[in-house]
């Protein structure tokens, strides 16, 4: 049976590439111009080392986020790109770190690798206390601990077990992992939603912070949720009245786990921290960029695409989504330099504070499109907006609801475009089909029903408008680069970035043009259908 499915599959997957869609209009000539743009005069490496290697992080907040800002504004303006401006969004504070130096000094000297969790405080100079396990995963677990942590070093989370040492090779996806792709996985009815669960880790991050700072420890470890030897160190506390006041460090899994066991077999365990970090309060805004190509007449309907400039810290954001911005930024200067013109305007979004819960995208959603009520309890204010307005009803239109053609969204790494999720609508599908058929030849001609969650498309899904991920082969992105002091300009592929940069202002022309704007799916009945902030696909 299953060798008959596959078969069948396969048979689906050829008879998908067959070049049979002449009902979807296809430009092959701006198509030649659009690649030749992205291949032989490509500007894409350039742009990503500017926003890596000499702005570095963008931390949402920052005083490197808003250089980013205003750089990527101006490079706009030098392409001839216009309406390029920033908004805002009420977000809080910045935070960046200078220095953290970890050693361990008891039972032996050692160099400790970690970094700290972003928006928690220095040390104000060196720190020196006795290292003690205890583990805390919910606020029933203070009590056995009150009295205990006076002076300590806390060590907050299980060990990682022993395992055999993973794969991480670059890897781009297989035909079959493609094919599997196109069955549609229907929604199960949700439990614990991934808003909940987000919201109440958050919640716990900021009582265990206010516990720790009760009972007088002066800092805290936590395992890096990664192996070998990376470190993955993002928090969450960043409104000015949530601060925390402990230290706390994000300690590779190797390192961490062996402070536990040297504890747990009887060692006197101490160590020593000096970490410098700075806050940045002065502007309680952060901040998205936008530039556009206008279309034609006085009020023209409207085709987006984007990727998230913000990043964290650990690295320099290279893949996660330094590279989706440079796509975006490059498609638009191709469209440009080939000199279209337009009947929708296509604009650019490059959005902040995605890291931290969609902020950017929501408002700007919010401001122009459609919006959710969001939550009137008092907890809740300092949450995110997709976690407080997820699934309020009613969804409030706005003036250019109706004039929003499709938003295209990429933001899963560096590696080359393989296709683009539908995200369900059925009645997209034929007309991706048509788009993807000239870059067949580039490994680009897949279609996949998958409704993916994870970036600032869900903003847009959110209140019923067309928001798209393109499918991306991951290479090392999930299981080394994201969101680790890895993620640098280093383990991008310049011509996996081309590639996607020609897809991208093609899929972008082509819906700038066509004689009707995309297709929609239902809108959104009470009660709304169920929006999961599930993982990047």
């Amino acid at each position: 049976m299953k060798k008959i499915i596959t078969q069948i599959a396969t048979i689906t997957a050829l008879t998908f590439t067959a070049p049979s869609f002449a009902d979807e209009p296809v430009d092959l000539n701006i198509i030649n111009k659009i690649r030749d743009q992205a291949f032989n005069h490509s500007e894409v490496v350039e742009t990503l080392q500017y926003l890596t290697d000499v702005i570095g992080p963008r931390l949402t907040g920052t005083p490197q986020m808003k250089e980013a800002n205003n750089w990527t504004m101006e490079k706009f303006e030098e392409w001839g790109l216009e309406d390029n401006h920033l908004e805002g969004f009420e977000f809080g504070q910045g935070w960046t770190f200078s220095k953290a130096y970890i050693h361990m000094t008891s039972p032996r000297e050692l160099q400790l690798s970690g970094m700290p969790v972003s928006w928690h405080p220095g040390t104000n100079g060196i720190l020196e206390g006795e290292v003690i396990e205890a583990q805390m995963t919910s606020k029933a677990d203070f009590e056995k601990y009150k009295g205990k942590l006076k002076g300590k070093i806390v060590l907050l989370s299980k060990p990682r077990a022993f395992d055999a040492p993973r794969d991480n090779s670059n890897r781009r996806r297989s035909e079959q992992s493609l094919i599997e792709k196109q069955e549609y996985d229907i929604p199960n009815d949700p439990g614990e939603s991934g808003l909940a669960f987000f919201k109440k880790f958050i919640q716990f991050a900021s009582d265990l912070d206010s516990f720790l700072a009760e009972e007088r420890a002066i800092a805290a470890f936590k395992i890096s949720p990664r192996s070998e030897a990376l470190i993955e160190a993002g928090g969450y506390l960043h409104r000015v009245n949530q601060q925390p006041k402990v230290p706390l460090i994000a300690v590779t899994a190797e390192d961490y786990s062996k402070l536990i066991r040297l504890q747990r077999t009887g060692s006197v365990v101490k160590a020593s921290l000096d970490v410098e970090v700075d806050y940045h309060p002065e502007d309680s805004k952060s901040y998205s960029t936008f530039g556009e190509i206008k279309g034609r007449g006085r009020n023209p309907e409207i085709v987006m695409a984007g990727g998230h400039l913000d990043s964290w810290f650990a690295g320099d954001g290279a893949t996660d989504d330094g590279a989706g911005v440079a796509v975006v930024m490059e498609a638009m200067r191709i469209l440009k330099a080939i000199g279209v013109e337009p009947k929708r305007t296509i604009r650019a979004a490059l959005w902040g504070g995605e890291e931290q819960g969609l902020f950017g995208s929501i408002q700007y959603v919010s401001d122009h499109f459609a919006s959710r009520p969001l939550s009137t309890k008092e907890e809740d204010k300092n949450f995110a907006p997709f976690m407080t307005s997820g699934t309020n009803w009613p969804i409030t239109t706005k003036s250019d609801y109706n004039k929003l053609s499709g938003y295209f969204n990429l933001d899963n790494g560096g590696g080359r475009i393989r296709g683009i999720n539908y995200e369900a609508n059925v009645a997209i599908a034929p007309i991706f089909r048509a788009w993807l058929e000239p870059f067949a030849d580039l490994s680009a001609n897949h279609l996949s029903p998958d409704q993916t969650g994870g970036s600032d498309h869900l903003a847009y899904q959110n209140v019923g408008l067309p928001g798209f991920q393109f499918i991306q082969d991951q290479m090392d992105y999930g299981t080394t680069l994201h969101h680790s002091q890895v993620d640098t300009l280093d383990n991008i592929n310049p011509k996996d970035l081309k590639q996607a940069s020609a897809i991208m202002a093609s899929f972008l022309y082509h819906a700038a043009m066509r004689d009707d704007m995309l297709p929609r799916k239902a809108f959104p009945t009470e009660p709304s259908t169920r929006v999961d902030f599930g993982a990047k696909r």
